[in-house]
């Protein structure tokens, strides 16, 4: 795939599997972080409570910061193996007699950013929503104390982190590959293994029949 900037990405095996693995990593944060503001919002807590609090939500956007800062760099490798705009595909020829060589890893040239689950992007909506919500029904309420400090610190650094998630998946959005394929047959019939010349069949030649010719 492309990035926003039109680079290509060119992704191995083992970073398609860990950026699916990122997905999860990012949606368990965002459960962590959901139980704690719903916590909080229910409750008049202490505050020590609240400092308490603050520290968790500080410590879920520090793991949500590590998994984006991850991704980036999963994404800026990619990025780099990705500076080809020519594929070619040579077909080699095989005798009998020979083996075909083991398979090689897989890598995904111009494909997709694996995609989160539609729902990842409808929790993050609800979430930042409800962790900026707090915030205002706080600073708007001349009834209620000033958070702790510690808890408006690890509100304000979950809710930036939040917002860095939903930045950095939809940059990193799907688009469209634009690399070129060829494809490229030997012009000699030796095979790729051995070298020796392998004989091949004439298509517009009758097969040869078996047996004796009458004189």
């Amino acid at each position: 795939m492309l990035d926003k900037k039109g680079r290509r990405f060119f992704f191995s095996d083992r970073q398609m599997q860990q950026l699916v693995h990122t997905n999860d990593l990012l949606r368990q944060s965002n459960g962590s972080a959901w139980r704690e503001l719903r916590r909080v919002g229910r409750s008049n807590l202490t505050s020590k409570k609240y400092k308490e609090a603050g520290i968790r939500l500080q410590i879920v956007a520090a793991q949500i910061i590590g998994v984006l800062r991850f991704r980036e760099e999963i994404l800026i490798s990619a990025r780099e193996q990705g500076a080809v705009e020519l594929v070619i595909f040579e077909v080699r020829h095989i005798c009998k007699d020979c083996t075909a060589p083991p398979e090689e890893l897989e890598d995904h040239l111009g494909e997709e950013v694996p995609a989160p689950d539609p729902a990842h992007y409808l929790e993050l909506d609800h979430l930042i929503e409800f962790a900026q919500g707090i915030a205002r029904l706080w600073s708007g309420s001349i009834q209620r104390k000033p958070f702790p400090v510690a808890f408006s610190k690890g509100l304000w650094r979950l809710t930036a982190a939040l917002l860095k998630q939903r930045r950095h998946l939809r940059e990193t959005s799907p688009a469209p590959p634009r690399t070129r394929t060829e494809f490229r047959v030997p012009s000699d019939n030796s095979c790729s293994r051995c070298h020796q010349e392998m004989k091949i069949p004439d298509p517009d030649l009758p097969e040869p029949q078996g047996g004796h010719h009458g004189k």
